[in-house]
């Protein structure tokens, strides 16, 4: 009877302090989120840290390394670099971007096929294919939205890269002092959970790194490629385009296409010659960057097969919107990770060994 009391009591502190808990992260929850975004990031950088802490060059006698300060300064120099050449166009960019969803009707009409249409397609069942009203008047007010609201948005997207900036600091602060801090928070638990974290540490750093620079860097490279060649070749709304192209490419195999069938329709009343140019190197880029760069980057450490990647941002567009599609891969990835280590370890003796 004592003994069964004495779980009770137990079982009740444990939900007490549980309920303590939830109800803490609740009133905490944008410094946890500040701290999981900081978190990220440091997972995110700590693989490049560490490849340029083993960098070494010598001079004569003397040799010179990177520390992981120094390995710290010069990624976040480099990516300081980046954000000030995106945030200097934003404004011209979000601007041209609803423009060009206001002007979308305008455009879709001067989308003329040949004499007797193509592919079985006449010319007027695109127009009423292309004429579909919901979708063009939400675009045309998603495209009013943009370009009444710029200065919000950019206002916005700068407060977004103030809290980016404090989460940059906390995570330097946590990828710098990184054993110290692990050495810490493991010491509250047992020899045997701290042998379990170590193990699975660089595995998910790894994760998030390859994502980083595999997903979000090589899309914002596909982007700024592809403004380029719209650019050289006169297609109007190449800024707009191009930041398109690198939101849309997060999102697989449907963002691509949608990208370039937005390409397709800016650069239809175009020479012939040169929108289709421009359009097949549009689309060799995402070629080498969905077949190349991706697998290169990024498939041997995600662990996600194609259709595990795709329900993924599915799910976390559903849960969060955007952020959410961008967000769920690494966190699947993680799952995956230790769905196998703790899963397929303990019920597979092959895999253990």
């Amino acid at each position: 009877m004592i003994k069964g009391k004495n779980s009770l009591t137990k079982y009740l502190k444990r939900i007490v302090i549980f309920a303590i808990a939830i109800y803490i992260a609740f009133r905490l929850r944008q410094t946890l989120q500040l701290l999981l975004t900081s978190l990220f990031l440091a997972g995110a950088i700590t693989p490049m840290v560490e490849c340029l802490t083993r960098f070494r060059f010598k001079y004569q006698r003397w040799e010179f390394g990177v520390g992981r300060v120094g390995a710290v300064i010069v990624l976040y120099l480099v990516l300081m670099i980046m954000l000030v050449l995106a945030i200097a166009p934003a404004p011209q960019i979000i601007l041209e971007l609803g423009q060009f969803f206001i002007k979308l009707p305008n455009l879709l009409e001067q989308i003329q096929l040949p004499q007797g249409g193509l592919l079985n397609i006449s010319q007027e069942q695109l127009n009423k294919l292309l004429q579909t009203q919901p979708l063009v008047d939400q675009a045309q007010n998603f495209g009013r939205n943009l370009v009444g609201q710029t200065f919000e948005f950019t206002l916005q997207f700068v407060n977004a890269i103030g809290v980016g900036v404090l989460s940059m600091l906390i995570a330097a602060y946590m990828v710098i002092n990184s054993n110290n801090l692990l050495r810490r928070c493991l010491s509250l638990f047992s020899e045997k959970i701290q042998k379990e974290v170590i193990i699975l540490i660089p595995p998910i750093t790894r994760c998030l790194g390859a994502y980083v620079v595999g997903r979000i860097g090589t899309s914002s490279l596909l982007g700024f490629c592809t403004y380029l060649v719209l650019a050289v070749f006169g297609i109007p709304f190449s800024g707009a385009l191009g930041l398109l192209v690198a939101v849309t490419n997060l999102v697989p195999y449907i963002g691509g296409l949608a990208a370039l069938v937005a390409i397709l329709i800016a650069a239809w009343g175009v020479d012939f010659d040169r929108s289709a140019i421009a359009l097949i190197i549009c689309f060799l880029l995402q070629q080498v960057e969905a077949f190349i760069l991706q697998p290169w980057l990024v498939a041997p450490y995600l662990n996600l097969d194609p259709f595990e990647l795709l329900l993924s941002i599915i799910i976390g567009a559903e849960l969060l919107g955007i952020i959410g599609a961008v967000i769920a891969p690494p966190i699947a990835g993680i799952s995956r990770i230790l769905f196998n280590h703790f899963v397929l370890k303990s019920t597979s003796p092959d895999l253990e060994s």
